[in-house]
Formats: structure tokens, sequence, C-alpha cells
């Protein structure tokens, strides 16, 4: 059971691999470069100059230097246009700048955490059957002050930890044991669930850093452009634009995936504490001595 719930991580990890994959190849692939993104324009400004001037220079009898000219500059712009380069992952992280790399270590760390939580956060470890087994012999034999100190110093593991603190309450009466038992189960999932926020405070910042690293992206981009002279090109504004919104783009794909993880563990927390807790109470039953505890 253990290893078919493990499986269920997969899809956070696959999802933040095929979002960066996305990224590299699709959005960012053969033809992206943004330095030759804007030739069209100026192919059709060429053929409508040599349009208008076409009958001018065949009444005349002159050379059709323009339109000559023209029919250059598109082969001119055809061939630019089809040799546009591919950009790397790397060059795209590249233009990120330093807001980039910080979103490329929050992903390593939420991957890590993901990893982390995928061995830690499992029903063998919260509720493993070799301690179901071990507390059921104990409680039939009846040597509950020695097990249970023995047991305690082993670092036991969820379940065990909900039915020692019950045990140890026995002289107390069968209620004071379940009280005991569900404080202590409350605080130990408590403590499990704030484990992962880790992933939830990374999922909703990565966006956040994204937009910060857009925002600093235009304010350079806008400061350039106020410190050029004359008219402004619009392949530079294109440039500038694809630079900053880089990192929003990084900062989302690092904070779905995070998201997405964060909801798994949380969930899988909720059902097996609430199962470890369930067998721990059907373990201390036999304490119950008088029909009101029965019942």
């Amino acid at each position: 059971m253990g290893h078919k719930k493990i499986i269920l991580v997969f899809p956070t990890i696959a999802l933040m691999i095929i979002l960066w994959a996305f990224c590299a190849v699709t959005a960012f692939g053969e033809g992206s470069d943004v330095e030759n993104a804007i030739p069209g324009g100026a192919a059709a400004d060429a053929l409508m100059a040599a349009f208008d001037d076409k009958n001018t220079t065949n009444d005349l009898g002159k050379s059709p230097g323009r339109a000559d000219t023209a029919a250059v500059a598109v082969d001119d712009t055809a061939e630019a246009g089809n040799s546009t380069t591919v950009m790397s992952l790397l060059d795209i992280i590249k233009k990120g700048g330093i807001v980039g790399y910080l979103i490329i270590l929050l992903s390593i760390v939420s991957l890590g955490l993901i990893l982390d939580y995928a061995i830690t956060i499992r029903k063998v470890k919260i509720l493993p059957p070799k301690d179901v087994e071990t507390l059921s012999k104990i409680i039939e034999e009846g040597n509950l002050e020695t097990a249970v100190d023995t047991l305690d110093k082993d670092r036991p593991s969820f379940f065990a930890q909900v039915t020692i603190a019950g045990l140890k309450e026995s002289r107390l009466g069968y209620q004071s044991m379940i009280k005991a038992m569900e404080d202590t189960g409350e605080a130990l999932a408590s403590a499990i669930a704030r484990k992962i926020e880790h992933l939830n405070v990374i999922g909703n910042i990565s966006p956040m850093m994204g937009l910060l690293g857009t925002v600093i992206g235009m304010l350079r981009c806008f400061n350039e452009i106020a410190n050029v002279a004359g008219a402004i090109e619009p392949k530079q504004l294109a440039g500038g634009i694809f630079e900053a919104l880089v990192t929003t783009c990084m900062g989302l794909i690092v904070a779905i995936p995070s998201l997405y993880g964060y909801a798994v563990f949380k969930n899988r927390i909720d059902e097996y504490t609430g199962e470890a807790a369930l067998a721990a109470e059907q373990i201390v039953a036999s304490f119950k001595t008088n029909p009101s505890d029965k019942e």
C-alpha cells in the first residue's frame, strides 16, 4: 500500500519537468529570438514603397532602382527571418537575472522537499504494522510500564506515540486515556502539517518573485528607452519586455507543482493520522471497565 501511495508524488515532479520543457521548447524554441521577431514590418514597408513608385519609374524610362532596392530588402528580410537562432533553457534563465536564479533555487528546494515528504509521509511510517503488533502484545501481557518506557526511547511512530500517551494514563481510567491520546494526536498531526508548509510558502512566493523580476525588468527597459535619442525601434522594446516576462513564467512554473504537492501531502497527512488514531483507540478498547465506557 505504501508503494502505491508514494507513486502519487510522481505527477508533481513530472508536472514541473513538463512545464520547464514546455517553456524551453514551445515558448522559447526555434524562431523565438526577439531580435528577429520584427522584420516582417520592414518587408511590408519595402513592398508598399515599390508598388507606389512602379508606374512612375516605368513612365519616365528610368532605372527602377527603388523597386530593386525594395526587392533586395525583402530578400534580406526573408533571409533574416529564416536565420533565427534557438535559445537554450540556460539562455532563458540568464535573461531572468538575479531574480531568475533565486526562482531556480526555489525550484530545487521544492523538488527536494517533495522527495523528502514522499519518503517520510507514508502509511508505513505513520502506522507501521510492526508497532500495531508490538503494542497489542504489550497490552495482552499487561507489562505496560517497562514496555512503554522501552518504546518511548526508540523514536516511535505517530501511532506508537499516540498509543503510549494513552497507556501512560491507564491508572486514571479509560476516558483519561482517550483524552491523552486525542491531545497527543492533534499535536503530532499539527507538527507534521507545519512541516509541509514550506511547500505552500514556495508556491505562494514564487509568482511574487517572478512579478518582482518583471517589474525590475520593465523599469530597466523604460529607463533605457528614456536615455535613447530619437525614435525607438519596436524590436528594442519587445526585447526588453521579453526579458522582463521571463521571471514571471519561471515563477509560475515553480508555483504550480509546489501547490499541487502541498495539497497531495496535506490530504495524505489527514488520511494517515486519522487511520492511526482510530487504530490506537481500538487497541486500548480493552481498558473499558464499566458499561458507560463500553458504550
